[in-house]
């Protein structure tokens, strides 16, 4: 029997669904022309109304993706009263730290204190094995041995106490200057504490007055790209006597150290006055046509040069129609030498070590400074003498004691646009040289015969004149290498015979704003050579007994190119200050280095402001 085949009929609805064309509809794109995202309006965007309340966690392409939980970590290392302060947790946490993860986020989990504490019951169990502890080590883990064992002698952190010991040797560490018993931070044992490090706020150096107003805020890293070439001086006149420099002091070594007499500038009489207190000065600025300024050369050092201070300093400045007057306050520090102003752990100011805090250092570097340049001179019988006596011999009469040795030399430079500077230089001393001495030092020839007024003032002189060189005598003192603020300074009396050249990239860079300075007055008074002394303590803790270790002779210009800093710059500087100062009105300004920032501000003061100490009590 046949069964007839049904026929296969398409059914209307599948027959019409593959008849029709396949559709798609292009969603709406909206642009934003004013930056990334939705637009701030909500027209069109029906779809994406909730959108911008959606929270979302920022993410970049570059995060790592790490582990959800790391089980194998031993977690008794980093606990919730030891965070990660090492060196290696910071930098690792560092390099794992997703985009976002330091602001606020809807995702984070909040909790308070409160819940803090109610979940103080979960904890995790840690299955991995650890090691017996050993009779000899439960000893070290009584509460008599709290911190860690090495700590005690300088040790970092351990398995078997914190990282820095007690807390008593945690804490005194700055007073003692010392990560242990045995040496400093990062040396004998322990490891360098960065955060540890203790924020100096220092003082400033005059108090500033409720009536004062700022008239001019100048940051140091604008100075660095001022410019301004200034021609030779020209010598207004010369006056005082010098005493010759005791060639023996250059002989000197580590191994024939010579004591410092502790009063050889107790019987001379070292008088360096304001500019508005010297009326040779005074005279010239009434004599002189057009825009003047006057001052003396530590006072234009210091400006010209000031973007290398740390610490605070002042100048009282008077102006009076075309005149201007750089004044060192009366009473002030300006006159005193710092030490280690520019180290990377300055000396600091505290109770417990009064030998070697920034005050005490200063009076002791000044009183070093000044009978070193006492002691290293000759006789009196070998004077270097001029026509004109020295302007302050009325000083020495009301003492009874002679003037110290010194040329005050009085110069002037053109600044252009009609403003001179009026200065007075100092001279220290005179060398005896030969003649090719001379020219090599000089370059050509020596300061005296280049100056016809200054060869024309000679009284008498010892040796002939085409072999004496002018010199400045400075001084750097050591207090203690080991203590807080030497500023890892190598040893002098072991690395001064050997390696000087260390030991001055190291006084370079502990001591750049005094050096600098030094050389620019050396510069300025036109000096042939300056002489710098090596000074040390006999024993450091005694700031009474020195010795002299070593003496070096350098030529100002050249040393100034050592030390990378350009003349030009500082007649920029202040040349800078100079046209504020002419844009305002007559008055008493003050200048003013920030003790703790590297700016300088000018202020405004009342007419009456004396300039003394203690007048910045009545401004």
């Amino acid at each position: 029997m046949t069964v007839p085949k049904r026929s296969k009929s398409k059914s209307p609805t599948r027959a019409a669904a593959s008849e029709a064309p396949p559709s798609f509809l292009l969603p709406s794109i909206i642009d934003n022309p004013a930056g990334w995202g939705p637009p701030a309006a909500a027209e069109g965007l029906e779809v994406f109304l909730g959108i911008n309340q959606v929270p979302y966690a920022p993410f970049s392409r570059f995060d790592r993706l790490g582990k959800v939980v790391d089980w194998s970590a031993p977690v008794s290392h980093l606990t919730e009263d030891q965070p990660q302060n090492q060196r290696g947790n910071r930098r690792n946490a560092a390099a794992n730290e997703a985009v976002g993860s330091g602001t606020a986020s809807a995702f984070a989990f909040a909790f308070s204190n409160n819940e803090l504490l109610d979940e103080a019951s979960f904890s995790v169990v840690d299955r991995l094995p650890t090691a017996a502890v050993s009779g000899n080590m439960r000893k070290l883990t009584n509460k008599n041995y709290q911190g860690s064992y090495g700590a005690k002698r300088g040790g970092g952190a351990g398995p078997f106490g914190g990282a820095g010991g007690n807390v008593a040797v945690f804490a005194n560490r700055f007073k003692t200057g010392a990560n242990s018993n045995r040496g400093g931070y990062a040396r004998r044992g322990g490891f360098n504490r960065y955060n540890d490090k203790v924020t100096r706020l220092r003082d400033a150096s005059i108090a500033v007055g409720n009536d004062w107003q700022v008239k001019e805020e100048i940051e140091f890293n604008r100075l660095g790209k001022l410019y301004f070439e200034v021609e030779d001086p020209e010598d207004l006149s010369v006056h005082g006597k010098c005493l010759f420099y005791d060639k023996a002091f250059d002989r000197i070594t580590t191994k024939t150290e010579k004591r410092l007499l502790p009063n050889a500038a107790a019987n001379t009489t070292i008088v360096n006055p304001t500019a508005s207190a010297d009326s040779i000065l005074t005279a010239y600025a009434d004599e002189a046509e057009g825009r003047v300024v006057i001052a003396s050369v530590d006072v234009i050092a210091a400006i010209m040069c000031c973007a290398k201070s740390v610490y605070s300093w002042d100048v009282v400045i008077t102006k009076t129609g075309d005149r201007i007057v750089l004044d060192k306050r009366e009473g002030g520090h300006f006159d005193l030498q710092t030490v280690n102003e520019n180290a990377m752990e300055p000396p600091v100011e505290n109770d417990t070590d009064s030998l070697n805090t920034p005050s005490f250092l200063a009076q002791e570097s000044t009183q070093i400074f000044q009978n070193y340049s006492m002691q290293i001179l000759k006789s009196d019988s070998e004077a270097f003498l001029l026509k004109q006596e020295s302007p302050f011999s009325g000083e020495a009469e009301l003492t009874g004691l002679p003037l110290a040795s010194g040329i005050q030399r009085y110069r002037s430079w053109d600044l252009g646009d009609d403003i001179k500077l009026i200065a007075r230089t100092t001279i220290d001393a005179v060398v005896e040289g030969g003649p090719a001495t001379a020219t090599a030092a000089a370059g050509t020839q020596n300061s005296i015969i280049e100056s016809n007024l200054f060869e024309d003032s000679i009284l008498s002189t010892p040796v002939p004149t085409e072999n004496v060189l002018l010199v400045t005598t400075r001084c750097l003192n050591e207090f203690d290498p080991r203590a807080v603020g030497s500023g890892g300074a190598p040893d002098w009396r072991s690395k001064l015979d050997q390696q000087r050249g260390a030991v001055m990239v190291s006084e370079i860079k502990n001591n750049g704003n005094k050096l600098v300075r030094w050389t620019i007055e050396s510069i300025l008074s036109g000096a042939d050579v300056m002489k710098i002394g090596f000074v040390s303590r006999t024993n450091p803790k005694d700031r009474t007994k020195h010795g002299v270790l070593a003496g070096l002779t350098v030529k100002p210009v050249e040393f100034a190119a050592q030390m990378s800093y350009s003349l030009e710059t500082g007649w920029g500087v202040l040349r800078a200050i100079v046209d504020l100062i002419y844009g305002w009105g007559d008055g008493k300004y003050v200048m003013v280095k920030d003790p703790n920032k590297s700016i300088m501000r000018l202020y405004s003061v009342p007419n009456d402001f004396r300039g003394a100490a203690g007048a910045d009590e009545d401004a």
